[in-house]
């Protein structure tokens, strides 16, 4: 909801970039002021995989694919020289590492769309596992979407 939208304008503002599962409903697909630019395909994103993350009526798993292909991208591009630093990125650079490609993990504490649960346990799974040592995952700890992807991000130890 509205937390979801605050969040995400201020990790947009940062420079971070942010990967809507549109599909979802709610802030992730427009809702409660998101911010608009967040919603247009990125140049580290194919149409394709876009589209999958958008479409309610793509095969689950085809979306969950897709989001961790565009979330691999925006790691392989990412470079903390070309992002603005702020003291929370160099405290959480100084946490996980220099080189740590960190996916902050937004989303509501309960699940609107039929298939959304199973969508975040589906990417944590498939983001957990292709996604290299460097990759960090971050939550705010909250129930519902957080909770549910730290659970079911590996053994945990990542998030």
């Amino acid at each position: 909801g509205p937390g979801v939208a605050q969040e995400a304008n201020a990790a947009f503002a940062r420079g971070a970039a942010v990967v809507p599962l549109m599909r979802t409903a709610g802030a992730s697909a427009g809702m409660f002021d998101f911010p608009k630019l967040a919603l247009e395909k990125p140049c580290f994103a194919t149409e394709e995989q876009w589209s999958l993350l958008k479409r309610k009526d793509a095969p689950l798993d085809e979306s969950a694919a897709a989001a961790v292909a565009v979330v691999k991208a925006a790691c392989a591009g990412e470079s903390s020289e070309a992002r603005p630093v702020n003291e929370e990125v160099i405290r959480l650079r100084r946490v996980f590492g220099r080189d740590a490609c960190i996916v902050c993990i937004l989303g509501g504490a309960s699940f609107h769309g039929a298939e959304s649960e199973e969508l975040v346990k589906e990417l944590a799974s498939r983001l957990e596992s292709a996604s290299g040592p460097k990759v960090k995952f971050l939550t705010g700890g909250m129930a519902g979407v957080q909770e549910t992807f730290a659970k079911h991000c590996g053994d945990g130890s990542r998030v």
